[in-house]
């Protein structure tokens, strides 16, 4: 006899299917995700090695016509292997949930497009939870230490992995610097040191710039320091005007202004509090630049998705294994990424004093 549940036994709920029904769920990324800091690097292990090679480049001197030709010195090169991290969660669809929704009184192909909205709508907020966590791993890489969702769990120190000193934090008093100095302050402090070690080591690109992060009392020290004020004032009025002229304008889901060649976000995170910059926190990272923040995607743990490389997500449709007496369908979203800072030489901390 069948049984409500057997509409998830259909081709539509196949694992190829179940992916395009992933792909096509609306998600809004976060600050970070919209940014793309993170080149994509699909792999087929579940450990990522990581060869660091001393960048830059050497003059090759003129030498005679016929004379002897320079020899090239190789760089010294280091091996480091990281392991991805697995970020699994499932939603229960019950039977009862599926009453008057797949009810065997309705045709196959009314009971077909509900059980496919029922799914698509769980998996949505499972995609929700899922951009939530990738954002807290993409500000861990930011800040050179990657915590897990409990706060305090450490998955990650980029510095120790890479064996060097958290990065000294610069201060900033925004009652001391002088009018007239603030930008000078912002560039030989944070965008100077950045450049230049990028610079250093090959990673420096025309289009590198330096962005900021910072919690609610940096920002709001900042934009009221004198040398912003007015500039503040004429960038909300633009926006303003903007938004007057376009009403379907969206701006950014935080508020930015650029001082000193470094580009200041106001990063509010998440209302709960487990995706926040600290309130008189900065965080200081290159933007464009090669070669310094990555996020590697492992395959997926089961049969079918062994030797290939991995892909974002993963998402399943598991039945009660009991033939005689199923009861529920398990919505399985996972993936198996590492969000990870290949050169913490070039970040930098702030904080308001």
């Amino acid at each position: 006899m069948e049984l409500t549940l057997d509409i998830f036994k259909n081709d539509a709920f196949s694992v190829i299917n179940l992916q395009r029904v992933a792909g096509a769920t609306p998600y809004i990324p976060q600050a970070l995700g919209a940014m793309q800091l993170f080149t994509p690097k699909p792999i087929d292990t579940e450990e990522v090695l990581l060869y660091e090679e001393d960048g830059g480049f050497a003059l090759i001197p003129t030498t005679e016509r016929g004379g002897p030709d320079i020899q090239q010195i190789r760089r010294q090169g280091r091996l480091r292997a990281l392991s991805t991290l697995r970020l699994s969660k499932k939603d229960t669809v019950r039977a009862g949930e599926l009453t008057g929704v797949a009810s065997m009184a309705l045709p196959e192909s009314i009971r077909l497009r509900n059980a496919r909205q029922l799914t698509t709508d769980r998996t949505s907020q499972l995609k929700t939870d899922m951009e939530a966590t990738k954002e807290l791993h993409r500000l861990g890489a930011l800040r050179g230490k990657l915590y897990d969702a409990d706060g305090t769990t450490l998955l990650y120190d980029y510095f120790a992995a890479y064996g060097i000193a958290d990065p000294a934090v610069v201060n900033f008093d925004f009652d001391t610097i002088a009018a007239g100095s603030l930008g000078v302050y912002i560039s030989q402090n944070v965008r100077d040191p950045i450049i230049d070690v990028l610079k250093a080591s090959g990673r420096l690109t025309p289009q590198t710039t330096v962005g900021a992060l910072v919690g609610s009392n940096f920002w709001y020290g900042l934009i009221q320091h004198p040398d912003v004020v007015k500039r503040w004032e004429a960038q909300e009025q633009a926006r303003y005007i903007a938004l007057t002229i376009n009403p379907l304008l969206q701006p950014p889901r935080y508020s930015e202004i650029t001082i000193g060649n470094v580009r200041f976000m106001h990063y509010e995170g998440s209302t709960g509090g487990e995706i926040e910059v600290e309130d008189d926190e900065a965080i200081f990272f290159p933007i464009g630049a090669k070669d310094v923040f990555s996020v590697y995607w492992a395959p997926g743990e089961t049969l079918l998705d062994a030797n290939e490389k991995g892909r974002p997500e993963y998402l399943y449709v598991q039945p009660d294994p009991r033939d005689q007496m199923p009861s529920f369908i398990d919505i399985v979203l996972r993936a198996y990424p590492l969000y990870a800072c290949t050169f913490p030489k070039a970040l930098l901390a702030g904080a308001v004093v």
